[in-house]
C-alpha cells in the first residue's frame, strides 16, 4: 500500500472515530449525566467503552497524520493543529483518570443496595455523581476545542 493510501485510511479512521468520540463525549455530557434510572449504568458503560476505543483510534491515526503531513510545521495552522491535538490528549487524561475512576465506583455502589442506605454512602455516591458529571463535561469542553482546532487550522493564517 503506498504513503497515499495510508493518508486516506489514517484520515477516514481518525474522522469516524473522532466523529464517534466526540458524539459519545457530548452525549454523556448533556444527556445521560442529567439522567437516573435502572439503565444509566450500563448505557454509561457501554458509551465509555465506545468512547475509550474511538479516542484511542482518533489520537493514534491522529499521531500518524501529524508525523506524516506536519512534521515541522510552526505556522499559526501548524500552532492551532497543536492545541487541538492537546486539548483532545487532555480530554483523554481527564475521561481515563477521572471519569472513568468515579463511574465504575459509582456502579459498583449502585449494585451494592444494602451499602446504599446509609448517609456515608449517599455522601459519597452524591460525590461521585458530581466528580462524574463534571469531569463528563470538561472531557466534552476540551473535546468541543480539539473539533473546532481540526476544523479551523487551515484557515488560522488567513485570520491571523
Amino acid at each position: 500500500m503506498s504513503e497515499v493510501a495510508f493518508i486516506v485510511l489514517a484520515r477516514a479512521i481518525h474522522v469516524m472515530s473522532g466523529v464517534t468520540w466526540a458524539g459519545t463525549a457530548f452525549v454523556l455530557a448533556t444527556v445521560i449525566s442529567r439522567t437516573r434510572g435502572p439503565w444509566l449504568g450500563d448505557a454509561a458503560r457501554r458509551a465509555g467503552a465506545l468512547s475509550g476505543i474511538s479516542a484511542v483510534l482518533t489520537i493514534l491515526s491522529g499521531l500518524f497524520l501529524f508525523a506524516a503531513l506536519h512534521p515541522h510545521d510552526n505556522s499559526v495552522g501548524g500552532l492551532v493543529l497543536k492545541s487541538g491535538a492537546m486539548a483532545a490528549l487532555l480530554s483523554l487524561a481527564v475521561g481515563l483518570l477521572i471519569a472513568r475512576p468515579a463511574g465504575l465506583e459509582l456502579a459498583r455502589l449502585h449494585e451494592n443496595r444494602d451499602d446504599a442506605a446509609s448517609q456515608g454512602a449517599i455522601r459519597q455516591l452524591s460525590r461521585l455523581r458530581t466528580r462524574t458529571v463534571v469531569s463528563a463535561r470538561v472531557a466534552a469542553a476540551l473535546l468541543a476545542v480539539a473539533v473546532l482546532a481540526m476544523a479551523v487550522f487551515r484557515y488560522a493564517a488567513a485570520v491571523g
